[in-house]
């Protein structure tokens, strides 16, 4: 074959490909939704006059449409790990995505506070100190380091001065809310390898630190259990490495197979259990525990020993803490204002007789703009 045959040969492969993979993008049905990454897909934009030239303040045509190709791209996950591997491991890459690996774990580079978001988690949770929790001493914040915290001190990799946030919260909070600082009671170990979230089996201490700093004693014991499945985390998909994944391991015994669990977000109580099986072959298992994030739980305790109640405003690492901060009292409420207008409270929580745990993720508080409900 000599040269001129061997270019052509090879021009016409590569329009193959290019031409048959841009007929594939077009004929295949879009899809909604990347199950690995967990977010909606970029559809078709619409064409008109207005999309063509951005007009009116639209996003130009080919803007959306770049956007779209890239997302419905045939055999696209195939290509994503491709990339991935191909970066990290023979270019020498220290990233993708925004996420990073070390020592099997995957963690998201976060090293700037964002001020607008602390402020504006501020405002909300002193708009629920000014509507509910006036005249009240038993009020608390404990902020839950991102596992970033951990890993970017042993790597080197960059990561947001935990102290510096947590001052900010502290000095904000400092009239009503006795401050709980989780950094000693924590560790690497705490996390899961592939996800953001911390693990169950694990924080048995540390419900343990937190209820007795809010003036309860613990002495509960719990048998730990295993799901059969796998878990992959939401890192693992957005990173598109082939990694170790985890393994959701969830506590029974004591009070807790006692526990009735109840969501509100119908407008009436449905019956949802600690652990839910049905999340078990869902997109995220860390869903299992207490069905995931939803704007209002009750959790009720037949065989507490008192009748005091703890209201919780959260995120979705309470789903897995609730459970065991619940022994001592006969009602546990959980409360999204992600989901919930927090003005909207009074119509189904009572403060009266109740501890209050404000308990949220950093990286929630670092991010609360366009998220906590005005």
């Amino acid at each position: 074959m000599n040269e001129k045959t061997k270019n052509l040969v090879i021009v016409v492969i590569t329009a193959v490909i290019v031409f048959g993979l841009s007929i594939w993008c077009f004929a295949k049905p879009a899809d909604e939704m990347s199950l690995s990454e967990r977010r909606q897909l970029k559809q078709l934009p619409e064409l008109s006059v207005d999309t063509l030239l951005g007009l009116n303040g639209k996003t130009t045509f080919m803007d959306g449409f770049e956007k779209y190709a890239a997302d419905q791209f045939p055999m696209r996950e195939s290509f994503r790990a491709i990339n991935s591997v191909t970066s990290l491991y023979m270019l020498g890459k220290n990233e993708i995505n925004n996420l990073f690996t070390t020592g099997g774990y995957i963690a998201k580079l976060e090293h700037e506070i964002h001020q607008d978001s602390v402020d504006w988690s501020l405002n909300r949770l002193d708009f629920i100190r000014q509507t509910y929790l006036a005249g009240k001493d038993n009020v608390y914040l404990a902020i839950i380091p991102d596992k970033n915290y951990y890993i970017a001190q042993q790597s080197g990799y960059p990561y947001i001065d935990f102290e510096k946030f947590s001052q900010l919260f502290k000095d904000g909070t400092g009239s009503f809310a006795k401050y709980i600082d989780l950094t000693g009671q924590l560790s690497l170990s705490n996390y899961y390898f592939t996800d953001t979230h911390w693990k169950q089996e694990t924080l048995i201490p540390t419900a343990k630190y937190i209820s007795e700093a809010m003036g309860n004693s613990y002495n509960f014991t719990f048998t730990e259990n295993a799901l059969d499945t796998e878990f992959e985390g939401v890192y693992y998909g957005q990173l598109a490495v082939p990694l170790e994944k985890d393994k959701i391991k969830y506590l029974t015994g004591s009070y807790i197979d006692s526990l009735s669990v109840k969501c509100f977000d119908t407008g009436k109580g449905v019956d949802i259990g600690v652990y839910n099986n049905e999340k078990i072959d869902g997109d995220d298992k860390y869903e299992y525990f207490l069905s995931g994030s939803k704007a209002l739980i009750t959790i009720e305790n037949p065989n507490a020993a008192t009748d005091k109640e703890l209201v919780i405003f959260r995120d979705s690492f309470t789903s897995s803490m609730a459970p065991l901060l619940a022994g001592n009292y006969k009602k546990t409420t959980l409360v999204d204002i992600r989901y919930m207008n927090p003005g909207m409270l009074k119509m189904f929580v009572k403060f009266d007789n109740a501890d209050v745990l404000f308990l949220y993720s950093a990286q929630v508080l670092n991010n609360s703009v366009g998220q906590f409900i005005n």
